[in-house]
């Protein structure tokens, strides 16, 4: 009986490091694509059917919103941007900071993207759609380097 206790962590151990393996791949392609501005890699990182991205906004009374945004309708937006230059690309860091799976279907991911000037701190709900994970929704801040 212990042996097959011992057995169903280590099965268990097993598949969530695959999938945070995969989470990782699915987060720097994601990285990768945007400071690239490679459709394909965003293409690969990103639920393009129905993930949202909340975005902050301003309305025309000065009060703050959050909007939806399909990431079919930002990554087009994302990979047409003008490309940075190597000096700006040698720069650009990923770092996540924070990455949970729960039950080998979802997976939530906390991250730090230094892009030219500005770091945006994510977080990434992801869910493994058809054995691939894709980046389902995102909300973001901008942080001051200072």
């Amino acid at each position: 009986m212990i042996l097959f206790v011992i057995m169903s962590f280590s099965l268990v151990a097993q598949e969530k490091n695959d999938d945070i393996e995969l989470i990782t791949v699915t987060i720097e392609n994601y990285f990768e694509g945007y400071i690239n501005r490679d459709v394909s890699k965003l293409n690969k990182a990103f639920d393009i059917q129905n993930g949202t991205m909340k975005v902050p906004s301003v309305n025309q009374k000065g009060i703050e919103n959050i909007e939806n945004s399909y990431f079919r309708d930002l990554i087009p937006k994302w990979a047409s941007r003008e490309k940075l230059p190597p000096e700006a690309l040698k720069k650009c860091v990923l770092k996540i900071l924070n990455l949970d799976v729960v039950d080998e279907k979802m997976g939530i991911a906390k991250i730090s993207m230094k892009v030219g000037e500005t770091t945006y701190i994510d977080i990434l709900s992801l869910q493994k759609i058809n054995q691939i994970w894709k980046i389902t929704n995102k909300i973001y801040v901008v942080i001051d380097d200072d």
